[in-house]
């Protein structure tokens, strides 16, 4: 897939915020029936969360799938639960290792791991560390901060390749 520009990613997290709490709901059932094991896969893995952080994590998913949907020129393929477990875990081995790595080094993968698609990966950084700024702010701690990345890191591979 192609990198999505950042007009796309502003123009579709703007349209979606504006969604009414009925459409949003109408809209989040679609995404399930397009892509059930990917949402089976979020609710799961931020089902220990406080309700807040699960409906922040479920909300920027959306915002996240619109993205690629609006993106793709074609149906994007559905995504296994197979395929989620094994991308979820080689992020996860690959954060594991760079924990140890030294600051310069740890930049540098990372300007290659989020290279696939920059400007989503940059509407979720920015949202996960901008929040204190909101009007209503969700507080998240630096666990749960890097929760979520890996699990978008994880849902943003995924869908590259999907679509």
């Amino acid at each position: 897939m192609e990198i999505i520009s950042e007009k796309l990613v502003e123009k579709t997290w703007k349209e979606v915020a504006g969604f009414s709490p009925s459409r949003g709901s109408k809209e989040m059932a679609k995404l399930g029936e397009k892509q059930p094991d990917l949402l089976s896969f979020m609710v799961a893995f931020t089902e220990e969360l406080d309700q807040e952080v699960k409906e922040l994590a479920l909300y920027m998913f959306f915002v996240v799938y619109r993205i690629f949907e609006r993106a793709s020129k074609k149906e994007i393929k559905k995504v296994s639960s197979k395929e989620v477990m094994k991308a979820y875990d080689s992020n996860e081995n690959l954060l594991e290792r760079l924990e140890a790595a030294h600051e310069k080094f740890i930049e540098r993968v990372a300007g290659t791991q989020v290279a696939a698609q920059p400007y989503v990966m940059k509407y979720v950084v920015d949202t996960l560390m901008e929040m204190p700024e909101e009007e209503d702010p969700v507080d998240l701690s630096e666990e749960e901060t890097g929760h979520l990345y890996l699990l978008f890191k994880t849902v943003i591979d995924l869908l590259s390749r999907a679509g």
